[in-house]
């Protein structure tokens, strides 16, 4: 026992002299790289989620149009009334309305999806900080 307090001592008594500094290797932290990784995939994931929603939402708008323009055409040959032609131009203003919404809305989120794509990986980790 005494042999090791003495060795212990004297490297104690060297820590005033001059010494090499010891290389210090980076350590990666692959905790830190996975997490990165996976959050950068799910956010790709969502990202494509999000744009397929997109897509189903406007296909979604293009049926309703076609339902009330198919409205349109059956209403003269279906109904024996008067204002068949009033009804008819009405079902038609609605399937152009809701189809030019249906347009303008996927062309506004399809920039909004494409604004938010290049924040994909710019995060911070705050536990890591």
């Amino acid at each position: 026992m005494s042999f090791l307090s003495k060795l212990y001592f004297w490297k104690w008594f060297n820590l005033g002299s001059k010494q090499k500094p010891e290389k210090t290797i980076p350590k990666t932290n692959k905790v830190a790289e996975t997490l990165k990784k996976d959050l950068i995939l799910r956010e790709r994931l969502a990202l494509q989620r999000t744009i397929l929603a997109n897509q189903s939402t406007f296909l979604a708008f293009l049926r309703t149009a076609m339902y009330f323009s198919i409205a349109g055409l059956s209403t003269r040959n279906l109904l024996q009334i008067e204002r068949s032609l009033l009804i008819e131009i009405v079902f038609y203003g609605t399937s152009l309305f809701i189809l030019i919404y249906g347009i303008i809305n996927f062309f506004r989120h399809k920039k909004m999806i494409e604004d938010n794509n290049k924040h994909i990986g710019d995060y911070q980790l705050e536990y890591y900080e």
